[in-house]
C-alpha cells in the first residue's frame, strides 16, 4: 500500500489537536534514524491466527479493555 506525501498530509491534518505532539515526535524520530524508513512492508498474508487475534482486539477494545493514549504518551516519554 503506497502512501503519498498529500495522503500522509491529510492523514495529519485529520488528527486531534491534543495528538499532533505525539504524532510530531514519532516523525522526528523517524526522520532522525533514516534506517528505520527502510524497512520493508509486510506483504505477508493473514493467517486464521492473525484474524482471530485481530476479532479479539476488536472485542476488546468496544469493551474498554486498552490503554489509553495518554498512558502509553506517558510511558514512551518517561
Amino acid at each position: 500500500m503506497a502512501v503519498s506525501k498529500k495522503d500522509l498530509a491529510n492523514l495529519i491534518h485529520q488528527l486531534p489537536d491534543k495528538d499532533i505532539p505525539l504524532v510530531a515526535d514519532f516523525l522526528k524520530r523517524l526522520i532522525s534514524n533514516p534506517l528505520d524508513a527502510n524497512i520493508p512492508y509486510d506483504e505477508e498474508e493473514l493467517s486464521e491466527n492473525d484474524l482471530k487475534a485481530i476479532e479479539q482486539a476488536e472485542l476488546e477494545f468496544k469493551q474498554g479493555k486498552t490503554i489509553r493514549l495518554k498512558d502509553i504518551e506517558h510511558e514512551l516519554r518517561n
